[in-house]
């Protein structure tokens, strides 16, 4: 589940570059890969394991998520100012 949280935070970092469009890939792919590195976390954590797939997964998705709201941001702002 780590790696997969992971890979999914990497494509929703990919696609949140591309200011408008790219938000309607991202978002799905926050929604299941924040979750699963989530999960995975407790379980790595539970089980004593190694857990830095999982805290890989969950940087990766909020590197994303803080993207995408800075892109809204940005673009309320440039819509307000004009």
């Amino acid at each position: 589940m780590a790696i997969a949280g992971m890979i999914l935070g990497i494509i929703a970092i990919v696609f949140a570059f591309i200011p408008v469009f790219g938000a309607f890939i991202a978002f799905p792919c926050l929604g299941v890969g924040l979750p699963l590195s989530g999960i995975a976390f407790y379980q790595a954590h539970q089980a004593g394991t190694g857990k830095g797939q999982a805290i890989a997964g969950v940087a990766t998705n909020t590197v994303a998520l803080v993207m995408i709201i800075a892109w809204a941001v940005l673009i309320g702002i440039g819509i307000s100012a004009s």
